[in-house]
């Protein structure tokens, strides 16, 4: 007999976000332990609200616990709502939450949570590090309790800039911190782009009926994304947080290149934010498994058996 993995799941939700939520609940290797918000997508207030309510909607028995509301350095000056729409949840409505936020903040409940699970831990990170740097600075020792950390950030190109993903960009000082403390899976921009959905993709999805409140909420949101993913510019189309969660239930998913990585954090440099990949013949331990092949075809199926396991 097997008994799950714990995991905690640190977000800034956000479309993607929900999804990649969903998608671990579903798991049934997973036991969601915590789910920490940060800013990012939207501001904290809002990331907070939606945390609470999507551990509610999907019936999440699990700890919420409310981190950063600002970078660690920079001003947030910035948010993806153009991408989420205003509340990070597209055209979502969530009832009110009838769950409380843990009275602990995030950087407690990970370390708590990191030394119950006794090294088997799996923390995801699918916004901006600054709850993940902060729990470092507040516990040192972290890094002796995580199992696998696995983040949807950075990669070998940005959307921000043409250097810098947008999770990297919000706090690039947080990155830096906590690229040179953990070992990372880095799923970033060049899988994600490389795993975006196609328009058939999108109709089977909403093909998917169910009466629950998950797979209404789950309707709801591709019935957003496809929309948005026709307007110019958009990436709707990118799952980006799901495609985080679904490399590490299927360690067939993505092909890694274990390098050393750092990020450039200065504040006038014109990279700010880039994850900065170095040579394989780098002589610095290579710290990070950077993720550089997706198998698209495998990660649209296992969304939508996301979707047929809350529609039964």
């Amino acid at each position: 007999m097997t008994s799950t993995t714990p995991i905690i799941i640190d977000c800034d939700p956000g479309v993607d976000d929900s999804y990649a939520i969903a998608m671990a609940h579903a798991h049934p290797g997973f036991d969601i332990v915590a789910i920490t918000a940060v800013e990012g997508n939207v501001p904290a207030r809002l990331t907070r609200h939606n945390a609470l309510c999507l551990a509610d909607t999907l019936g999440i028995d699990c700890r919420v616990a409310f981190g950063a509301e600002k970078p660690l350095r920079k001003a947030y000056d910035r948010d993806a709502s153009s991408i989420h729409g205003a509340s990070g949840v597209g055209d979502v409505v969530f009832d009110p939450p009838s769950i409380e936020p843990d009275p602990k903040p995030a950087w407690d409940v990970i370390y708590e949570e990191a030394i119950k699970a006794e090294g088997r831990l799996i923390l995801f990170a699918t916004g901006p590090l600054t709850n993940i740097a902060l729990t470092l600075q507040h516990h040192p020792d972290l890094p002796k309790y995580i199992n696998r950390f696995c983040i949807m950030g950075g990669g070998t190109f940005g959307n921000i800039t043409k250097f810098a993903e947008f999770n990297v960009f919000i706090d690039p000082t947080a990155a830096r911190e906590v690229f040179a403390q953990l070992p990372v899976e880095m799923i970033g921009l060049n899988i994600t782009h490389a795993a975006a959905l196609t328009e058939a993709d999108f109709q089977e999805m909403l093909a998917i009926g169910g009466d629950s409140r998950p797979s209404k909420m789950l309707h709801e949101l591709a019935t957003f994304s496809e929309r948005q993913s026709h307007l110019p510019g958009s990436d709707n189309s990118v799952i980006h947080d799901a495609v985080a969660v679904a490399s590490v239930i299927n360690p067939d998913l993505i092909e890694y290149d274990e390098r050393y990585v750092y990020v450039e954090d200065g504040d006038n440099a014109e990279n700010s934010g880039q994850t900065v990949i170095e040579p394989e013949d780098d002589p610095r331990e290579p710290k990070c498994k950077v993720g550089m092949k997706v198998d698209r075809d495998a990660f649209a199926a296992m969304l939508k058996g996301v979707f047929h396991h809350y529609a039964e």
